[in-house]
């Protein structure tokens, strides 16, 4: 007999409509069809979802109805449209509110319309409503989404994760998700999975540690039986053409020549000699390892009770693998949490075998997952004397994930401590494990259960006791062999002081405290301050870097820095990129030649645009370097009006590109149509005809391809023997 899990334990996802007198109580519409088409082009990937959801009554048309799913950390939704019925609706990115309004407008009107939007705490997790749903009609969603893969050091290849399940999430759960009721979740997900790489560079590898997959190795899936095969090119399905739905989809793809370091120059289709930048760096060097302190936090909750055999594997490698000399402790956590001593040990026979034993007594017996107590405790506990790295193993169920953030940047601010997370098990929650490595200069991996996880055990363990280089510095060499370094373009200034006396002289008239004509009535929506129009005015860098700081990089582990270089930028065709760095050990520098795409195309602008406007998300970004004119940073000067800034900015930047995120949402509305037929023509005008005017002196055809021809790809300059 099968055994039916609590609700708590079930995946919050799904299409239902609420009931009008009990709104927790859900009704979920069938489904019908769901497929998932990838493409991935080297390290990047595109992906189109698309589902179908049937309203089977006969004779009661719906007022809304509500779709809520995952999708994995840092992605860029590109793309949404939806057919409800006979009618198709386009999606457009508008501010949250304004996009909002709109949708409840259309909706009041009795129109079809929808409305995509990211949960406000939870970054991986989005909702869409849809309005007017016909008796017996049907609602066909798609979802085109872009995302930059990720390193996978257990098999040196990229890794593609597809969530099918939201993990369920430790504390008190968002207004926009109530309690699932028990429903049959039987239906499955069709997975198609497309690999093309550059003539030249051969898929070795694509295997998948979570599914049975089908693969063929020399075609794609819509390659014609008497097509020559390709050896650049593989596809892959799942093997029963479905899978559970409660289980993350994980792909491996092994290819020559992915490791190398690449940078690409993009152009984008409608917005005039607006340029993108995208640099791969995958560091190759041999500094002197360091001897720090190194502290496990080891999740032992409640959640964890089916990860508990894989933690205790990962701790063990781990373990086994610290170099002697160095200092080590372990913290267990939950809804309370303890060190296995009360300071860290010097690591030897005896200390490692106690630590052994230990943690082959670990059970899921914590209760709740409260992971920000136990990161500060473990913090605060550190020996002050020495660098601290500390590595995270959790499977990130917990919905505050900003306030661990802003936490973890804080502390990790002077570059003593580094934080390094590791996903343990299916359903992680990305956006918390990728958030925590960003925010603590670390870098994340992800073990599902049954995977093998040894090369990525000591790949970590390895970034930990790389040494702390903290001054990492990128720099443009233009066609003309001049140089720009991005820091200073990043540079500016912010006058509020002259904002505020503008709004004095406008207030020297008195104001009557009497006046027989004022009611007692809420403010209109119309009539309420704009709080991001009042801000000043600010102009934005020519180049925008985003991470906006240098991350840490690590040997043989990639990281993508991208660069807007918006139309005020210099006239020039940018040669390479330059990044710099300093060592204990002496300079470091690596220099890379930028490859041109041919054609314009918006997939390096829309991932910029993403990463960017996460950043602001997460209390950081570009915006952290803005000064008043006194020479104070404006974050500490103004506090509240640095987090609208850093709103507005996220707005603009969301709007401008055409990516959703925390401030913006994807409304779709009937009045949409015309705006999106201007926006194709523009497209296909400008696809056409390059206006851009840029010399292109090194070009990558345009097939979604990041690589380019191997052939015709400059080697990187390696200046320095540290790389």
């Amino acid at each position: 007999m099968a055994r039916t899990k609590p609700w708590h334990r079930r995946h919050l996802c799904g299409c239902y409509f609420t009931d009008a007198d009990d709104g927790h109580k859900r009704t979920y519409l069938p489904q019908v069809k769901l497929d998932a088409h990838t493409t991935i082009l080297s390290t990047a990937s595109r992906t189109v979802l698309t589902q179908t959801f049937v309203n089977s009554s006969k004779s009661k048309p719906l007022a809304e109805i509500i779709y809520t799913f995952p999708l994995f950390d840092g992605v860029s939704v590109v793309d949404f449209k939806c057919q409800i019925g006979d009618r198709t609706i386009y999606g457009l990115v508008k501010e949250k509110e304004e996009a909002k309004k709109t949708y409840e407008e259309a909706k009041q009107r009795g129109e079809n319309a929808a409305l995509l939007s990211q949960l406000t705490n939870a970054a991986d997790v989005f909702s869409t409503s849809f309005s007017n749903i016909p008796e017996d009609g049907s609602v066909v969603i798609a979802i085109t989404y872009i995302q930059e893969l990720k390193h996978d050091a257990e098999v040196d290849g990229v890794r593609l994760n597809m969530p099918t399940a939201i993990a369920p999430r430790y504390g008190d759960y968002p207004g926009e998700v109530a309690k699932a009721s028990l429903v049959d979740d039987s239906g499955g997900i069709s997975i198609t999975i497309d690999i093309s790489m550059t003539d030249g560079i051969p898929v070795k590898k694509v295997i998948s540690p979570s599914h049975p997959i089908e693969v063929s190795l020399g075609s794609l899936s819509t390659t014609a039986i008497d097509e020559e095969p390709s050896m650049s090119e593989a596809s892959a399905t799942l093997a029963l053409g479905s899978a559970e739905l409660e289980k993350d989809f994980v792909l491996q793809v092994v290819a020559k020549d992915v490791g190398v370091p690449q940078a690409f120059l993009e152009t984008h289709p409608t917005l005039p000699n607006q340029r993108a930048l995208m640099t791969t760096l995958v560091p190759k060097f041999n500094l002197k390892s360091q001897r720090p302190e190194i502290i496990f936090i080891a999740d032992r909750s409640g959640s964890m009770s089916s990860n508990i055999p894989t933690l205790i594997s990962a701790l063990h490698v781990f373990l086994k693998s610290i170099p002697v000399g160095c200092m080590f402790n372990i913290c267990s956590f939950g809804s309370r949490h303890n060190f296995l001593w009360p300071k860290s040990k010097v690591y030897g026979q005896d200390t490692l075998a106690e630590a052994i034993t230990h943690v082959d007594l670990f059970k899921a017996d914590f209760g709740g997952t409260e992971t920000l107590a136990a990161m500060t405790a473990s913090i605060e506990n550190r020996m002050q004397d020495m660098n601290t790295e500390l590595i995270l193993l959790t499977d990130g169920d917990i919905w505050s994930q900003n306030e661990m953030f802003g936490y973890v940047e804080k502390e990790t601010k002077e570059g003593k401590i580094r934080v390094f997370p590791i996903g343990i098990g299916g359903g992680v929650s990305s956006a918390l494990i990728e958030g925590v490595a960003r925010a603590g200069r670390g870098f994340a991996q992800m073990v599902a259960n049954g995977e093998k996880l040894d090369g990525k055990i000591v790949r970590m363990l390895k970034g930990a006791l790389t040494p702390h280089v903290n001054d990492y510095q990128l720099q443009v060499k233009y066609e003309d062999d001049s140089v720009e370094s991005v820091a200073e373009s990043l540079e500016l200034k912010l006058s509020f002081e002259d904002e505020d006396a503008k709004k004095q002289e406008t207030k020297d008239t008195p104001i009557s405290l009497y006046d027989p004509q004022a009611k007692d009535e809420h403010p209109k929506d119309d009539e309420a301050d704009n709080t991001l129009a009042e801000l000043p005015g600010l102009e934005r860098p020519k180049i925008l870097q985003t991470p906006h700081e240098m991350p840490a990089l690590y040997p043989f582990n990639r990281t993508c820095v991208y660069l807007l270089m918006s139309p005020e930028a210099r006239n020039l065709q940018p040669k390479s990129v330059v990044l710099r760095g300093t060592s204990s050990e002496g300079p470091l520098e690596l220099e890379i030649p930028v490859q041109v795409r041919k054609q314009p195309d918006e997939m390096i602008h829309q991932l910029a645009a993403r990463k960017a406007t996460q950043e602001l998300e997460e209390g950081q970004g570009w915006v952290s370097n803005i000064q008043t004119d006194a020479g104070f940073l404006v974050k500490n000067k103004y506090p509240a009006k640095f987090e609208l800034l850093q709103k507005r900015e996220a707005v603009r930047l969301g709007v401008e590109f055409q990516v959703g995120g925390k401030y913006c949402s994807f409304v779709a509305v009937e009045a949409n149509e015309a705006e999106m037929a201007e926006k194709r023509r523009k497209a296909q005008i400008q696809s056409t005809t390059n206006k851009t005017g840029h010399k292109e002196t090194s070009e990558v055809d345009d097939d979604w391809n990041m690589l380019g021809d191997e052939a015709n790809i400059p080697s990187a300059s390696y200046t320095s023997s540290k790389y």
